[in-house]
């Protein structure tokens, strides 16, 4: 049996708490993009035995997921920027100040909607997951065990193609750092 491992970065050490303009979310969004890992992997055996069981592993490009594996000791095959996590349009505005991740939902929810201002579209965004899907599937082809350390939308995004191109979802992740789906096919 064929599988296809989506799993997302560890915790990024970045300040969530402090309200922020939305002039200085693209300071925060910087500094997320450069934070290190937790190093709270004790209680994640079963991401080492994932990691361990796969025999080929792939990345994103971003540090995070990068960093994530070498908390393991481990090094990606191949490490591509079709994986990474789309990033966010910007707006600008000093009216009233939010925690980052509030910025972060109400940006999302308006890349939904079509606004894209600096980035790339959510359509650029899905056509880009089904090109990662299809290089996993090809992968697949030579392996067993294709295990990817990425992003929780950008995985999301992948399992809906790899989903429809007939691969089960035998696992599903609940979106949260460390968490993973799994995908099978015959």
């Amino acid at each position: 049996m064929k599988q296809i491992i989506l799993l997302r970065h560890g915790d990024v050490l970045c300040n969530n708490d402090k309200r922020i303009s939305l002039n200085h979310l693209q300071e925060w969004i910087i500094s997320y993009n450069n934070g290190s890992i937790k190093k709270q992997f004790q209680a994640k055996n079963n991401i080492r035995t994932l990691l361990n069981s796969s025999d080929i592993i792939v990345s994103s490009m971003q540090k995070r997921s990068i960093e994530s594996l070498k908390i393991f000791d481990k090094q990606a095959a191949f490490s591509k920027d079709i994986f990474n996590e789309p990033a966010l349009p910007l707006c600008k505005g000093s009216f009233f100040k939010l925690k980052p991740k509030t910025y972060l939902f109400l940006l999302r929810v308006l890349w939904f909607f079509s606004y894209s201002n600096n980035c790339e579209s959510y359509k650029q965004s899905k056509q880009r997951a089904k090109e990662a899907s299809d290089f996993l599937i090809k992968l697949c082809t030579k392996e067993k065990s294709v295990l990817l350390c990425g992003h929780g939308l950008m995985n999301k995004l992948i399992s809906l193609e790899l989903s429809k191109k007939q691969w089960r979802n035998t696992k599903k992740s609940n979106n949260k750092n460390w968490d993973y789906s799994v995908f099978e096919c015959k």
